[in-house]
């Protein structure tokens, strides 16, 4: 190991023990509801937000609300994925041509997607276009585990 190396390394544990009780506190604060600095210009989108989705912050979910929204949540991030790649041939950001993926592929790669598992029966770059990638399939590889 150099000392470029080396230096990088304090670097960024220096970094990262530098931002660490500064973000802890802002969590504490956001958990907590009390305000912050970003409270002025974030609380007004987030009201938004929630009167668009018809959602009353202040109440509680229960487990049957919860369940609702998470299966709600997947089945619209499934259908989402498989028609993006059904389409993909006709969408824009496939600059090497792609057709569209036959309907079968496309309903197992997004069950694979959607349920985590990320079983992958296509050959990568060749089937897939740069939007079906960066818009569905890392999307749910993302949503699905968080």
């Amino acid at each position: 190991m150099s000392m470029q190396d080396f230096l990088q390394i304090i670097f960024f544990v220096g970094a990262l023990l530098a931002c660490t009780p500064l973000l802890g506190a802002f969590m504490a604060h956001v958990f907590t509801g009390r305000t912050t600095w970003l409270t002025p210009a974030l609380a007004p989108v987030e009201r938004g937000l929630y009167r668009c989705g018809g959602i009353d912050d202040a109440a509680e979910m229960d487990w049957r609300a919860y369940s609702i929204a998470l299966v709600t949540f997947n089945l619209l991030g499934f259908a989402g994925l498989w028609l993006l790649q059904l389409l993909q041939g006709v969408l824009p950001l496939n600059p090497a041509g792609v057709p569209g993926v036959a309907p079968l592929l496309a309903f197992n790669t997004a069950t694979s997607f959607t349920t985590n598992t990320n079983w992958q029966a296509y050959a990568g770059e060749t089937t897939m276009s740069y939007l079906t990638q960066m818009s569905g399939l890392a999307v749910q590889n993302f949503v699905s585990a968080a």
